[in-house]
């Protein structure tokens, strides 16, 4: 496999690997929202954001250095191998 290629997996296996937490928390949150406001009969939408904006505090404030730990190690990676890349052949 060509060492671009490697780049690209790395990156996007970070990138998946990072947003999953995010993407979940937010669907589970939406979801609970939409089923209290339907069973409440809620129609303000500030109730939703609010809640979906005070999880995203959370994860940076308890969980960012873990996700900035993914990026550190995708950065290394690709400065390790960038003078390889340049001297490349793309043909």
């Amino acid at each position: 496999m060509p060492l671009y290629l490697k780049l690209l997996q790395q990156a996007l296996t970070t990138e998946v690997a990072a947003l999953t937490p995010v993407i979940l928390v937010l669907l589970v949150i939406g979801v609970a929202t939409a089923i209290f406001q339907a069973a409440l009969q809620i129609e303000d939408a500030t109730l939703a954001l609010l809640l979906k904006t005070l999880a995203m505090i959370g994860m940076i404030l308890f969980g960012g250095l873990s996700f900035m730990t993914g990026f550190e190690v995708l950065a290394t990676f690709w400065i390790g191998h960038a003078p390889s890349l340049i001297h490349m052949s793309w043909s």
